[in-house]
């Protein structure tokens, strides 16, 4: 077994299924539809006898009758699909035919139907205004619409709205291309990206094959390939490993794929594989069988389509390097800082966590409550530029040892405040601001209510509670009543009313990120209180 009967043979005996039925009307069936609108029988009789059996790419004509503008309607509504409009113009009135055009045009928003003009009366419709004044396709008189003519007209009709259609799904494909990237980027799960991809893909060869190809994608994991999405056979086995259905012919496929960036087939079978910028970062594979009868068009959509995937796959995948680099450099700074304060790493991460939950809480979106999450734990980084025996003194600070520690959150926006990047702008504002207080009595610069970002009041909150629920070098970690009656007291004069609000109905979620990241020497029974 060689060829395609091999590649077929290897993707497993679980790829022997009764083909689905294309989503086509049942009345009609794959057909190409074809509206005749006129108030003449005979006219639907002739074109009935010319069409008969007329083929295009292998399918017939199936014809819609209408017997005015009226009619006509009603069935446009019915059948957003039509290919070809043939269309008298005086029926019920002398311009029923051009008010319709205007109808599908305008009111249907209908670009796509290709619209030929066939009267008995020119007069009537003098073939110079009619062209200009409406968006008519063709124009003929009914006596020199000739059997060959009326045919030749067709088909130039109808591969004009072939190709119309064709331009559509591909723009739709290339639009769903950069949604489907946009949500990879901003950390969609990558097995959604799949299903999203495996989706299109099944959606473009339907278009122009016989019986629906169906298939899998999956994705590279320790243990082999694992199944992400799946359609028929496959739809109920998602997380199951495919490495048993992936033999070299396969595999060559999905090698040629990657390196030219676009599917590939081997008779029936097509094959993607789309592999990450950098080597050894997780990839994708998408194999799609029974795709004999896709015409040439719609395989080269595909190859379109696929091509922007990979790319936008692989410009994701070196992001999302760069922004996991990012985070353990901050991670690590971050670390750093509380190390030489004594305090541990944890609270860093609490923070961070805590700030991203009451953002969200607070009805901030996604994105700007996970840059906060990343930007909150480095409020404190100013704290490198103070002397030990200031930063670690177990005992209480005398005024002047209190004005030189004030001095971290200078410090922090001055180390932070060089970049241009939107993490770090945001980290520079906290390191400078979350000490500031609602009241304006905070430091460095006395900021008082909105004047405060929203993130250096949120970090205000967080900071403190995380503060007085962890031990200290100076003292032993608070009951957690103590610390919610504490945090109570300052709102409006420390804290921000409104969101301590939010807070502190929300203080059993905060709790729970506590005891998740809880220290290692603190006295979790501390924590172990939930709200009453």
């Amino acid at each position: 077994m060689s060829g395609a009967s091999n590649v077929r043979a290897g993707i497993g005996d679980e790829l022997r299924f009764a083909a689905e039925a294309a989503p086509v009307d049942e009345r009609y069936g794959e057909c190409w539809k074809l509206l005749v609108v006129d108030d003449e029988e005979d006219v639907h009789n002739i074109t009935r006898l010319v069409l008969g059996r007329y083929r295009f790419e292998g399918k017939p004509v199936c014809l819609l009758c209408a017997y005015s503008a009226a009619e006509a309607r009603v069935v446009l509504a019915s059948h957003p699909d039509i290919a070809v409009i043939l269309l008298d113009v005086v029926m019920e009135s002398d311009d029923a035919g051009l008010r319709l055009v205007k109808h599908v045009r305008e009111d249907l928003g209908n670009q796509n139907v290709r619209i030929i003009l066939r009267t008995g009366q020119p007069g009537q419709a003098p073939e110079h205004d009619v062209v200009l004044r409406y968006d008519i396709n063709d124009y003929r008189a009914k006596t020199e619409l000739t059997a060959d003519k009326l045919t030749t007209s067709v088909t130039s009709a109808l591969r004009s709205w072939r190709d119309i259609r064709a331009i559509e799904q591909s723009r739709h494909c290339l639009q769903h291309v950069l949604e489907a990237s946009g949500a990879l980027l901003r950390g969609a799960p990558q097995g959604e990206f799949a299903a999203d991809v495996l989706e299109q893909l099944v959606a473009i060869a339907r278009r122009g094959a016989g019986a629906a190809p169906q298939g899998f994608a999956a994705r590279r994991r320790q243990r082999g390939y694992v199944l992400a999405a799946g359609t028929g056979p496959w739809a109920d086995r998602v997380g199951t490993t495919v490495d048993g259905l992936l033999d070299d012919g396969v595999r060559e496929m999905l090698a040629r794929s990657a390196a030219e960036q676009t599917m590939v087939w081997n008779g029936g079978v097509a094959c993607g594989r789309c592999p990450s910028a950098q080597s050894g970062v997780e990839e994708l594979l998408f194999v799609l069988v029974d795709t004999d009868a896709m015409p040439r068009l719609e395989r080269d959509i595909m190859r379109v389509y696929f091509a922007n995937v990979t790319l936008a796959y692989a410009n994701a995948s070196l992001t999302r390097e760069i922004i996991e680099s990012q985070r353990e450099m901050i991670r690590t700074l971050s670390e750093l800082v509380e190390t030489r304060s004594l305090e541990t790493a944890n609270h860093v991460l609490r923070v961070g966590e805590m700030a991203r939950l009451l953002a969200l809480h607070a009805g901030v979106d996604l994105e700007t409550a996970s840059v906060m999450r990343l930007a909150a734990p480095m409020h404190d980084v100013g704290k490198v530029g103070i002397p030990d025996r200031i930063l670690n003194k177990p005992g209480r600070l005398t005024p002047e040892e209190f004005a030189v520690m004030k001095g971290h959150a200078a410090l922090g926006h001055g180390i932070l405040c060089k970049s241009d990047q939107r993490i770090m702008r945001m980290a520079a504002r906290i390191a400078l601001q979350h000490h500031e207080r609602w009241d304006g009595t905070g430091y460095p610069r006395g900021l008082a209510g909105e004047e405060i970002s929203l993130e250096g009041r949120i970090t205000a909150i967080v900071d403190v509670f995380d503060a007085l629920s962890s031990r200290r070098v100076y003292r032993d970690a608070r009951p957690l009543d103590e610390v919610i009656a504490t945090l109570g007291e300052g709102r409006g004069t420390h804290f921000d009313p409104e969101l301590l609000d939010v807070f502190l109905a929300h203080a059993d979620d905060f709790v729970a990120i506590t005891r998740e990241y809880a220290d290692i020497d603190n006295d979790r029974r501390q924590l172990g209180y939930a709200m009453a």
